[in-house]
């Protein structure tokens, strides 16, 4: 055999070598990106299924917080029925009176999820329209619930500075230990009441500012919440269908 049929023979097994290396090469990429794209959408669901239980724990939530506002309204109203009616004391006023000034202050959503979303990246949802909705619900939404609780909290809690306190034995009398907040305020002069206009401002105003600052936030964040946890639901099985 020449030398020269000799060096063909072993470029051509030298390079079959070579080609055979990068196919396991290209092989072992190809295993490698399955994998990684395996365990980024068991990572996505598992964070999916995540926002799903949080959601739930937020709904209920908010149906507390709803109903211990409604329960500050029902006795803003039950006060203003005597007052406006002339209607003589009785002893279950001072209850109401004390109803109808707490404050609830922990409406908002809870953020933990959310937070670890952010640690590994909000990229991970690759549902676009999801991802958008899930960050503003938390950048905007829950937003506009702690800063519109906040301003009624001052609002109550101003008021006790400036009108309730010369209006009113003391605020918020009651055993703070007990979670349902029951307690009494007793007004100095209940007749004076009746006609005290800056008094009568405040509270019809109260009544108006749980309507705006807590109960339109919770309840339009309420329903986007609902929304969402059903298309979270339809996510999950298509990436688990995938």
């Amino acid at each position: 055999m020449s030398d020269n049929n000799q060096v063909l023979k072993y470029s051509r097994y030298a390079i079959g070598e070579i080609i055979l290396v990068v196919i396991g090469i290209l092989i072992a990429l190809q295993i490698n990106t399955w994998n990684q794209s395996r365990l980024r959408v068991k990572k996505e669901i598992e964070i999916l299924k995540s926002f799903q239980g949080q959601f739930q724990e937020d709904l209920d939530e908010f149906d507390v917080s709803l109903a211990f506002y409604r329960g500050a309204k029902i006795s803003i109203g039950i006060i203003l029925d005597h007052i406006e009616n002339d209607r003589p004391y009785n002893d279950s006023l001072k209850n109401h009176f004390f109803t109808s000034t707490r404050f609830y202050g922990d409406s908002d959503l809870d953020n933990n999820v959310f937070e670890t979303l952010k640690s590994v990246g909000v990229d991970l949802i690759s549902n676009a329209d999801i991802r958008k909705r899930i960050v503003k619900l938390y950048e905007d939404d829950d937003e506009w619930i702690n800063n519109f609780e906040i301003v009624y909290r001052d609002f109550l809690l101003g008021s006790s500075q400036d009108l309730l306190n010369t209006r009113f034995k003391d605020f918020w009398n009651g055993d703070y230990r007990d979670l349902n907040f029951q307690g009494e305020m007793i007004p100095l002069d209940y007749e004076r009441l009746k006609s005290d206009q800056e008094y009568l401002y405040f509270i019809r105003t109260q009544k108006h500012h749980i309507g705006w600052l807590i109960e339109k936030p919770l309840e339009s964040t309420k329903s986007k919440l609902l929304v969402l946890s059903e298309d979270l639901k339809k996510e999950i099985e298509r990436l688990e269908n995938k």
